[in-house]
Parts: structure tokens; sequence; C-alpha cells
């Protein structure tokens, strides 16, 4: 099984650097024999304080657009919204700082190796230097929550330790710490929007502390600003960061100096021995869930020389590694109790990030999370559970603010404090992605997915439902009859656009992926409804809508459309592939019960192309995988494992992965590296149609392998081994006494499985 990252050369950059996190904090660490930094990241050090966006004539602006659209007059109602609808953009995710530990010797370095060991959530670096031999290793531990770090020699060696923030700081010492504080910024432009005065401080942003102590056997020294360390053998760092945030809706006031200090020291007395295996015990309990096994022998490479290599197809390694290594960065980025991973996960450097690192929520931020629940990692997307449910309260002032309407909304941009309103500041062009007020019903598909899952009723009833009812109440105020359709009027599709006359615009009077979005929520209120016996009037009326909602319609190549005509498309390449939101993440096309649907998809894909950008191709492998072309969905795979040396961070398209097999848009997101886990995981197993489907989209060179621990809905366990691209046994288990259809590559079984009993199939 591929569960290390290897390489033989220390991280020039961050795209090379190797990736630690509980969640909460986050370290990229470099390597470097004489100068090591370790960037540091906190998962709630964001730009911003509460605050709400309120655009007087916004309900105006709105309902006289939703006219103008309907007249076909696009283009005026696209210069009304953007003048009248959008307000402020969001805020950014922040850099904590840097811990430099500098090695004082002489000699070349020879015999390097720098490691990510993915089963245990540990870096490991040793090299041998001047007739001595250096090891150390790194990780971040949920039990402690501290970064811990121990460098180790046979001689003697000295240090010197340092530390450094882009943000309004100061760097102390004690005699045997370093302590960074310092505040944020309470206001931060993104770096696209020219004009915008670029960073407020005004004393109200959130605060924060890192402190770092160190244990050694030789002799510590402390100046103003450093720490040296002299004579020793053995040197353990044991670093805490905690910040002044509280909630989205409070001021950040909350001490974070003396609580972080406590913590440390409780931490640093700890022996190294019991950090380390109490942090093994908890990553590998989550990362040992799940074991794929392809089959393929590891060629004798380090990581980045497989990804450089110019024939690397053979080597289906990667995909195996790039599969485990989605299910190691859920683990890192996103545990109960931490803020929802962002675009960067909880790893940014750049104080003027790209996207402000915040949450894009018309696909990326969904798409974060689409391997945790099939990889049995349940609970740790809990995260994105919360997010929604502070959108429900900003969302609900946003729908009276700027609708006029019931429940709750948001847009596609999100940030800590629970943005919901439209950005764009009245930007000419903002349009064809600040419009767009479907997030919250995308996102009540995860919401609803948990309990699928789980099947935790309690959850259900008194989370679940009350999200998915305040975003559909949302969507019922804005219900426009059109004809034999109920439609959103007007809608967009993602930040893509169409050609009305000679004009590029993004309003319609419906778009597909709008309509399917409905067709996802309401379908699941109304399966809720059943389960919990609630046939109420709100109940009726989403029954009622239901029908009326199906607006798909097959073009004239034979596409699906994505606009309510079949308009000429800007970019037929463009990376947004919204209006096939029903094939996937949604479950309104599949290949069994809507095959004509399915075709239309599979054309659209076709015109579409393959190359994109990093996310857009980890999107496409789950719709290939959905279309049951398991050779198509490993081809988009292999696209993405193509190799991005980190001077390219900023070309503008073309995506693939970088030496440390981050995702690159470019540059870095991290949406792409949790898609494509996803589509992997939809090659051995898929649920549609009331089915288990085994080894649906199983590509030809994964011939002969096996598969443990993926989780079905149901709360069901799934093992798969086959050989020649055949099922040769799997296995269920449920906690529950539950009845399943099972799909084993086109033979249908239907099995009574008992409460905690293993059901085992043989062919």
């Amino acid at each position: 099984m591929e569960n290390k990252l290897i390489y033989l050369t220390e991280a020039t950059a961050f795209e090379e650097a190797l990736p630690l996190g509980n969640g909460t904090l986050g370290a990229m660490i470099y390597g470097r024999s004489e100068n090591e930094k370790i960037s540091l990241n906190h998962d709630t050090l964001w730009s911003g304080k509460p605050r709400r966006y309120v655009r007087p004539n916004a309900k105006d602006a709105y309902q006289e657009a939703k006219k103008l659209v309907l007249a076909d007059r696009i283009e005026e109602a696209t210069s009304l919204l953007e003048k009248d609808f959008s307000a402020n953009y969001g805020e950014s995710y922040l850099p904590m700082g840097n811990l430099f530990i500098t090695h004082h010797g002489s000699g070349t370095v020879s015999a390097y190796r720098r490691e990510l060991n993915l089963e245990t959530g540990i870096v490991s670096v040793c090299y041998d230097r001047d007739g001595d031999h250096f090891s150390r290793e790194y990780f971040i531990s949920h039990p402690d929550d501290a970064l811990v770090v121990r460098m180790t020699s046979q001689n003697p060696a000295s240090y010197t330790l340092t530390m450094d923030c882009q943000l309004k700081y100061a760097v102390t010492t004690s005699k045997d710490a370093l302590y960074l504080t310092g505040e944020c910024p309470t206001s931060i432009a993104p770096n696209y929007a020219k004009g915008l005065i670029p960073t407020v401080y005004d004393g109200d942003g959130i605060k924060f502390a890192a402190i770092a102590a160190v244990r050694t056997n030789g002799d510590i020294h402390a100046g103003e600003t450093a720490l040296s360390v002299e004579n020793a053998t053995e040197l353990v760092v044991t670093l805490c960061a905690k910040t002044s945030f509280i909630s989205f809706d409070v001021l950040p006031e909350k001490k974070c100096y003396y609580p972080c200090e406590e913590q440390v020291r409780t931490v640093a007395k700890k022996e190294y021995a019991s950090l380390r295996a109490a942090h093994v015990r908890d990553f590998s309990a989550l990362y040992d869930r799940v074991k794929l096994d392809l089959g393929f022998k590891t060629p004798d490479l380090p990581t980045d020389q497989r990804l450089m290599a110019e024939d690397k197809s053979k080597d289906l390694g990667l995909c195996e590694l790039l599969f485990n290594f989605g299910r190691y960065l859920i683990i890192a980025a996103s545990r109960e109790g931490s803020q929802a991973t962002n675009l960067q996960g909880i790893w940014n450097e750049e104080f003027f990030a790209p996207w402000s690192s915040n949450y894009t929520v018309n696909i990326n931020t969904e798409m974060n999370y689409w391997p945790v629940l099939m990889c049995s990692l349940a609970g740790l997307d809990m995260p994105i559970i919360e997010l929604v449910k502070k959108l429900s309260v900003t969302g609900a002032k946003t729908a009276r603010d700027f609708y006029g309407a019931k429940g709750y909304c948001s847009h596609h941009n999100v940030d800590l404090w629970g943005l919901s309103t439209p950005v764009g500041a009245s930007r000419k062009g903002c349009l064809c992605y600040a419009y767009w007020n479907l997030s919250a019903g995308w996102l009540c598909r995860h919401v609803f997915e948990h309990y699928e899952y789980t099947l935790d009723r309690d959850y259900l009833e008194k989370t679940a439902y009350p999200l998915m009812r305040g975003a559909a109440e949302f969507y019922l105020s804005l219900m426009t009859e059109d004809g034999e359709y109920d439609i959103i009027c007007p809608s967009t599709s993602p930040e893509n656009t169409y050609y009305h006359g000679e004009n590029a615009v993004a309003l319609a009077r419906y778009t597909t992926m709008s309509q399917a979005i409905l067709i996802d929520l309401f379908t699941n209120i109304c399966r809720t409804a059943e389960i919990l016996g609630i046939d109420d009037d709100f109940v009726k009326e989403v029954r009622a809508h239901l029908p009326r909602l199906n607006t798909y319609k097959i073009g004239s190549e034979g596409q699906l459309l994505e606009y309510d005509k079949d308009f000429p498309e800007v970019d037929i390449r463009h990376r947004h592939t919204s209006h096939l939101y029903g094939l996937y993440p949604g479950e309104s096309i599949t290949t069994e019960s809507t095959p004509a649907l399915a075709k239309a998809c599979e054309k659209t894909l076709l015109r579409r192309g393959d190359v994109s950008t990093g996310w857009a191709m980890g999107w496409r492998v789950n719709l290939w995988a959905k279309l049951k072309d398991g050779d198509h969905a490993l081809k988009l795979v292999k696209d993405q494992l193509h190799y991005i040396p980190y001077h390219q961070r900023r070309v503008s398209f073309g995506g693939g992965t970088y030496a440390n097999l981050f995702d690159a848009h470019p540059p870095f997101q991290i949406d792409g590296n949790f898609g494509v886990c996803a589509g992997i995981a939809q090659m051995f197993l898929q649920c549609e149609d009331g089915k288990l489907r085994l080894l649906p989209a199983l590509p030809a060179d994964f011939a002969n392998g096996s598969i443990e621990g993926l989780a079905a809905k149901g709360n069901i366990t799934v093992n798969i081994t086959w050989k020649n691209g055949k099922i040769t046994a799997f296995s269920l288990i449920s906690p529950i006494a539950q009845t399943v259809t099972v799909d084993a590559q086109g033979t249908e079984i239907v099995i009574a499985l008992s409460a905690d009993q293993v059901y085992t199939f043989e062919a």
C-alpha cells in the first residue's frame, strides 16, 4: 500500500513542503537542514469582525431585475443587480507566522531523506553532515493540540530558534520559550479588488498567541527575540497556539495569551514518547479505517521524481497514493470542533491569499467534504454542518434584507464571520460569480447525507431537518411560475456566461443547476418528512412544487442544457460543470433511472473536455465514475497527476499536482485533492437508485485489488476483493438489522443483514 511521500531534497517552496494538522493547528514542514522553516496556521486566524452588510435598495433591485429578465431584458437586469444588489467582499484566512530553527554546523549534507508517513501523520527528516547523523520528527497532536518537533544528533549541536509574522506582531522570550503575539486586521481587500483600501487595523481584530517551549539536554540562552541552544544531542520543541475568536457574532475578545502559555507548559512536561504514542493512536485509528490495495509495486523513486517522470502511465501506485493523501488531508484539516476546511484546507502562507483563502461555496467548499462519509470518517464532517448552522443565522438577515424572503440564504462566498451576502462591491462583471443564491441548498445535501450514512435520527430531527427547511423556505419565497415549471428567477450558472445576442451575459430566466439543487433539496425534505412522520403545510407545499422543478432539457448537439434555452456558449471548455449537479453530487440523474439524461451528461463532458483546472478535473473524475466509465475517470486522475513546478503557481490554466501532492488549480487549492479522492472511491462503490453498486466504474488498469472499510449509506461497512476485473468476494456489516439491494457488477442480490453480523459473499 502507498502510504508515504518520500523526497531526497529539502523543500524550496510551499508547494514542496509537507502538511501537518489537527483540524485547528496547521503547519508546513520544509525539512531544511540548515535553516528549518515551519509555517504555521490556525483555523480561526482571519481578518474581520462581526458585521452586517446592507444595501437599502437591494429588495427593489431584485424584484425589478426579475421583471426585466422575464421580459428578456438581460443586460438591463445585469447592470441593475451589479449596481444596487452586490455588497462588500468577505474576509481573509491569514498565516500565523513562521518558526525557524537554524542549525549551526558546517560541511556538506549527504544521505538526505524527507518523508511524510500518511498512516501515522508524522514527518521525518534525516541526513549526514560533518561526520554526524541528524534525525528529526514532526507531528501535530490532536489529543494534546500541539505541534511537536524532536531533533537529535550523535554529537552535540547548536541551534537558534526565531519566529516571524506578516501581521502586526511581537516576539519575546523567557528562559526556555519563544512567544509570538499579534493581531489581525479588521478588513483586507482581495488582491483582485483594485482600488480598495487593502488593509485596515482598528484594534477590534482577532488577537493571537503562539508559544514554542524548548526542552533539551543542552544549554539554553534567551536573547530578546531568539533562543539559542548549545551542546545538545536532543532538542524537543512544543508549540501551542490560540486566538481570541469566540463566535461569528461576537467581538473576538477571548483571552488567548495566558491560556496558550498554560497549555504549552502542560504539554511540554510530557515525555516525547508519550506525546508521540497518543498522536499515533489517534491519527492511525482514523486513517486505518480504509485500506486500498491495487497490487502495484512501488517504484524505488522519491515521490517528486515519480510525478516528473515523462511516462508515468504505468506507475498506477500514484493513484493509490493520491487517494490515501486525500484521506490524510481530511484527518489533518477537519476535526469536530474545528472550522470547516477552506480553499487551502488550513495551510496558507500568504497575507493576500488567492481568493482570500476563504470559503467558495459554489463548488469548492462542498467538494472538500465529498470523500469524508464514504471514507468512513463521519464526525470529521461536523465542521461543514456547523458552517451551515452559522449561515442559517446570518443568512436569515440576508434573505430578509436583500430579497424580502423567508428562511435563509447564502451566496458564492463565505468567511469565518458567516458572510452570506453577495460580494462584488458594485463592480462591473461581478454578477457572474456574485449573484448566485443556491449555496445553502447545495450545502444541505451534505447535511442530509450525514444522516444517510449514520442513520442518526436525533440528528436528522434536531439538526438536518431544520436546516433543510430554512433553506427551502427561502426558495419557496422566490419561486416563480413559468408555464409548466416552477423556477428560481433570475438565476446564474456559477462563473459562466453565454451569448445573448452579441453580449456575454450570466443572468438567465433559470439555470439547470439551480433547478437541480431544488430537486435535490425538496426530494430530501420529502424523504425526511416520511422518516419523521411529518405532514404539515410546509411539507405539502414542498411536495406540490417538486414535480414542477424538473426543467432538464437536451440541446441541439445532444448535450444537457445549462440554461433555459440552447444559448451559444462563450467558453465551451469552461471549468465549471454546474449543470451536471444532478448527476453528481446530486441524485436526480443516473444511468439506470434516466439513461437519456445520463447520455446528455456524457455529451456535455466530451464537449467541455478533460483538461481544466485541478479542482475541475477532480469533479470530472466523479462525473465519469457516475457514468460508469471507469477508464475515462482514471484518465482524469492521470491528467490531474500532471506535475506542476512551484514557480508556475500563477499560470492561469492547466491544473495538476505539485511536488508535495497538493492540487494545483493553479495556484494551490485543496478541493482538487478531495475531489479526486472521492472520485477514486466512486470507482469501487456507489449508492444510487436505492442500491449499493460494487465496482460500478472499475478501470481496466485496476484489474486486481481489494478495498476495505468504505462506507455505504445505511451505516454499512463494505469490503471488496476482485481479480481480473471481477468480484471474487465482498462483505457487509451493519450495526442494525436491515435489508439492502446489492448490484455486484450487474448481478442484483437482496441481502437481509443482521445487526453487527458480517455478511460474506464469495463468487
